[in-house]
């Protein structure tokens, strides 16, 4: 009777966990970066909170190390809807006004970066992402951009003129090292360790955590501490995802999404001089300090060809982002 007994409770409690795992959704989340990144550590987070708030009827898979494709290729699965999610650094392929955000020297501070992207012009130029099937949902930091190479240390703008500086696919980053006089090559993030090994390229540029967390230093000898550009990482979601779940579940993705964001930004906070101490000890760089005022007098010419290029309302937004307080 006892046999029977347990027989009936296991055959209940299997029952029960193939309902459970019918009734979960799986989240796909791909990024570029690596296991230890905070991007990959944040989308963990974020699973583990959405997962709990919705009584595991959510699952997120995180796919780190570019398994699922570089950034543009994981956009586009999110517009088709074979990614349900994606953490990028470039979206002006889809709106190109977001090329703005990364104009240099742009911020005066990270807080200023947090009001901005909370602020009604991120709102407004993210809006038409809806139209290509990707909704903004969050914002992780990926931090204020320095320059590396194998050439020669940088102590002044002269210094970069002459340099193959690889630069992400976005006009606002590739003007700028084009009036820095270096010859910028758009390349994704997934090729650039083998671009810079193999010569492709003479350097790159990038938040500290990138350089360390991607093992650039490697494959360069001189780091300058310019700060040219701050990057925000965003947070996207499929469209045809999103239309298919609850007003409930979109808020506990939403809120979800935010308190990992807060525990990203938390954990970034003091990290620069972490890595810096870091990549210092490992007694292969050799850091260098130029004028950032010189670096930014040099820039300002970046922005009237932007303005250019993107028409009067590119200049509305960036003086409201200017004087966002």
């Amino acid at each position: 009777m006892k046999k029977l007994l347990t027989i009936s409770i296991c055959t209940v409690l299997l029952l029960n966990c193939s309902t459970s795992r019918k009734n979960t959704r799986i989240i796909k989340a791909g990024v570029t970066h690596g296991p230890n990144h905070s991007f990959t550590l944040a989308l963990k987070k974020f699973g583990e909170q959405l997962s709990k708030a919705t009584g595991n009827r959510f699952q997120v898979q995180v796919y780190y190390s570019s398994q699922l494709g570089g950034e543009k290729e994981m956009q586009e699965m999110l517009t088709i809807g074979t990614l349900e999610m994606t953490v990028t650094g470039v979206l002006n392929t889809y709106e190109p006004m977001f090329a703005i955000f990364e104009l240099p020297y742009l911020y005066r501070d990270r807080d200023h970066v947090l009001k901005v992207n909370s602020g009604p012009v991120m709102s407004e130029i993210s809006s038409s992402l809806l139209l290509r099937g990707i909704r903004l949902i969050g914002f992780y930091e990926n931090g204020f951009r320095n320059i590396t190479n194998s050439v020669r240390p940088i102590l002044s703008s002269q210094d970069v003129a002459g340099l193959k500086i690889r630069t992400p696919e976005n006009p606002a980053q590739i003007e700028t090292f084009k009036a820095l006089g270096a010859i910028p090559t758009p390349l994704s993030y997934s090729e650039l360790y083998a671009a810079l090994l193999q010569g492709v390229v003479d350097g790159q540029e990038n938040p500290l955590q990138n350089i360390w967390e991607s093992r650039l230093y490697e494959v360069q000898k001189y780091i300058a501490i310019t700060h040219h550009i701050y990057n925000s990482a965003y947070v996207l979601i499929s469209e045809r995802f999103w239309i298919t779940i609850s007003n409930n579940d979109r808020y506990e993705i939403l809120q979800c999404i935010k308190k990992s964001s807060q525990w990203q930004l938390d954990l970034m906070e003091n990290k620069d001089d972490e890595f810096e101490q870091k990549l210092t000890e490992l007694g292969k760089i050799q850091f260098t300090y130029p004028d950032m005022e010189e670096f930014e007098k040099k820039c300002k010419p970046v922005y009237e060809v932007i303005f250019n290029r993107l028409g009067p309302k590119s200049r509305e937004y960036v003086y409201r982002i200017i004087n966002t307080f």
